[in-house]
């Protein structure tokens, strides 16, 4: 199949898929944020209705506490030897007086205790200042106080049924007695407490019925104090409590719709805008799993664009392959057919010949040689090479190599020299020798193609460390470009400027050489190549 077909079909095939997915991740997660919202908003409401709750109950016991509480109370001075009804005004110099317990207690959540007279003058027992000013500032506070409680609360008993009724219905309490010069205010009655909000403020307020006018008396109570359990103000740290005016509001705020009117108090509980409420793990469950299908899918794709550009580049290696060993092979077989055919056919004089059978011979080694190396490559990829292990010291291994790789490098007009440190001449290994022999063979063939300039030289020196003997090959050539030094040691890749150049070979002595280095335990590396040559690094492991 064309290249350009297999990368469009599984482009495709590819955006088919990652295109379903995201539209089912897209789905699925919409639904558990949908979900995991609700959730929330239910477990916010529960908290808030809760709170409200738990709010109501108690102010209901407050109210219920300060109902049973004294009318005198809410002045500084008691005068307690008056009768019961009369103990409004202040108290008189021979009197004796005692304080008001409102002095030294202020429950949680009063912010003070409160008097107000018909002519809307503002007192109450330690009582400070400010809050006196701050109340001042509301214009007509009694008339507006005197109103609300009006409609929240019963008139008063004339002892009459027919008069209590028409003065319900028309909302006009009796008229008691005026006062008369220097009579005491007396009280004709008390209605019960009810909350009131003014202002943004909350009251807990009730009318005295006096001779005198009514009297409003109660407590100012500080929102911020109001009792919300813990666990409340945890899961909503911002939540808080406003007034509304329960004749005039009627809906709630559009900007919090999980805010909650309060059903016996005119006021309106608000979450707040931080919420510290987590839901159920299933919205994180599917986060992960979609993490990792996605993750999955990343990879499985990634693999099979990997998949396919190898098998590019595996069809591009064996076109090489191809390519390189059709010319070394056609240059030795010409050879070859044509010495034989001339011998054949008698046409060679009798002292030629032996030149002739020693050109057909030398090329038929290149022929072996090339398909040792070819056979050899392919084992060592599979992993199918037992290796012989011989045990001797580094002299007896390195002698006879250094001999032979000293005449081929002498039958090429190239010097030759080597050193071996004489406290490692007895130094034992066990390593395979022969393969130690090929690689060492690669390097020189490689050498005798590419580094055979004028005065020649290569240089071997056998040195050891404390895990590995370090073997050194140099030569003084041109180098190898810095753009081949990660291309050297990879199979058929040097075929093409080898056709080009006109240098035998098909890019397999150096993989090789390294392929073998590595499976008797060590490795082989280009050390340095600069202009002054290249050095290339064997390693092999200490017995």
């Amino acid at each position: 199949m064309h290249k350009f077909l297999r990368i469009s079909l599984l482009s495709i095939s590819l955006l088919l898929v990652i295109s379903m997915l995201a539209w089912i991740s897209n789905e699925l997660y919409h639904q558990s944020t949908q979900t995991s919202l609700a959730e929330r908003n239910i477990k916010i409401k529960e908290l808030v209705q809760e709170a409200r709750h738990h709010i109501e109950r108690s102010l209901s016991a407050f109210i219920t506490f300060e109902q049973s509480r004294g009318y005198y109370e809410y002045q500084t001075q008691i005068p307690h030897k008056r009768p019961y009804d009369q103990r409004l005004d202040p108290p008189l110099p021979h009197e004796v007086t005692s304080e008001s317990p409102l002095c030294s207690y202020l429950p949680s959540p009063v912010k003070a205790y409160i008097q107000i007279t018909p002519q809307g003058e503002i007192s109450g027992p330690a009582i400070q200042q400010e809050i006196i000013d701050s109340l001042n500032k509301s214009p007509n506070l009694y008339k507006a106080l005197n109103n609300k409680i009006k409609t929240l609360t019963s008139l008063p008993s004339s002892g009459d049924l027919w008069v209590d009724l028409a003065n319900e219905m028309l909302h006009k309490g009796s008229t008691p007695p005026p006062a008369k010069q220097g009579e005491l205010t007396r009280i004709s009655g008390i209605s019960s407490f009810v909350p009131v909000t003014h202002d943004n403020k909350l009251f807990i307020l009730r009318k005295l019925y006096t001779n005198r006018g009514d009297f409003i008396q109660g407590a100012l109570l500080d929102l911020e104090l109001l009792s919300i359990p813990k666990h409340i103000k945890s899961a909503l740290p911002y939540c808080y409590v406003n007034t509304y005016n329960w004749s005039t509001t009627n809906k709630l705020p559009h900007h919090d719709p999980n805010a909650q009117f309060f059903h016996t108090v005119p006021l309106i509980f608000f979450p707040g805008d931080k919420i510290n409420i987590s839901t159920s793990s299933n919205s994180q469950i599917l986060n992960w799993t979609l993490l990792l299908i996605w993750s999955l899918v990343l990879l499985g794709s990634a693999g099979l664009i990997w998949l396919l550009l190898h098998s590019f580049r595996l069809q591009e290696r064996q076109a090489e392959f191809v390519s390189a060993v059709t010319h070394e092979l056609r240059t030795p077989l010409t050879s070859v057919s044509l010495f034989a055919e001339l011998l054949l056919e008698n046409n060679v004089p009798e002292q030629k010949r032996n030149s002739y059978y020693e050109k057909i011979l030398s090329e038929c080694h290149r022929l072996e040689h090339l398909v040792e190396n070819v056979l050899a490559y392919s084992r060592l990829q599979r992993k199918a090479i037992p290796r012989a292990k011989d045990f001797l010291t580094l002299q007896e291994l390195f002698e006879p190599l250094a001999e032979k790789i000293e005449r081929r490098l002498l039958a090429e007009e190239m010097s030759f020299s080597w050193v071996l440190a004489p406290n490692i001449r007895i130094l034992p290994i066990k390593t395979d020798a022969l393969a130690v022999e090929q690689i060492l063979d690669n390097l020189t063939t490689n050498a005798i193609k590419y580094a055979k300039v004028p005065n020649a030289k290569i240089h071997l020196t056998i040195q050891a460390d404390t895990r590995f003997i370090l073997i050194r090959f140099r030569d003084n050539g041109p180098g190898i470009e810095p753009s081949k030094k990660k291309l050297i040691f990879k199979p058929f890749r040097r075929a093409s400027s080898a056709a080009e150049s006109k240098k035998p070979g098909v890019g397999l002595g150096l993989a090789l050489a390294r392929e073998q280095a590595r499976s008797l335990g060590g490795d082989l590396k280009l050390e340095a190549a600069g202009v002054s040559g290249a050095c290339f690094l064997l390693t092999l492991p200490k017995a």
